[in-house]
């Protein structure tokens, strides 16, 4: 059996840094029922009823597929060569899901219940990313 070591220290109401043998593990942010931990290898939220056991949660890794670009001609020109490489393109899926009225009235009114949402896969970085923003903002102005 391995030695394990975790502590969990308080920096705000709300917001806590966990560390671990190896480090800083993560950064949790929220309160008791609600909680999105930010770690290393992607980002967890959990929503759960207090006392009663029950809970879901949902993870999202930060790593991006690693694909590379196909060659069809393994002779290219000096003339291809030469040319200067393409832009990345950025981070636009046309499958992704767009946040509709009812949920961003949820989000706007109980973004402690309905941020969670946007964590599940389908939704962009940025959809996610201004939910979770507004649930803090949201966290630290009851208190």
């Amino acid at each position: 059996m391995g030695f394990r070591f975790r502590k969990s220290i308080k920096i705000v109401p709300g917001v806590r840094l966990n560390l671990t043998k190896k480090g800083i593990s993560s950064l949790s942010v929220g309160k008791r029922g609600a909680t999105v931990n930010i770690g290393k290898k992607g980002t967890r939220g959990t929503v759960g009823l207090p006392g009663s056991g029950l809970s879901y949660s949902s993870y999202q890794s930060h790593a991006k597929s690693k694909t590379e670009p196909r060659h069809q001609d393994q002779h290219n020109s000096i003339a291809d060569s030469a040319r200067p490489p393409l832009p990345p393109i950025l981070d636009i899926n046309p499958t992704q899901k767009q946040v509709s009225i009812m949920l961003g009235i949820g989000i706007f009114l109980l973004p402690i219940i309905f941020s969670w949402f946007t964590l599940r896969q389908g939704y962009s970085t940025v959809n996610r990313a201004i939910s979770m923003v507004w649930m803090i903002i949201f966290i630290f102005a009851m208190r």
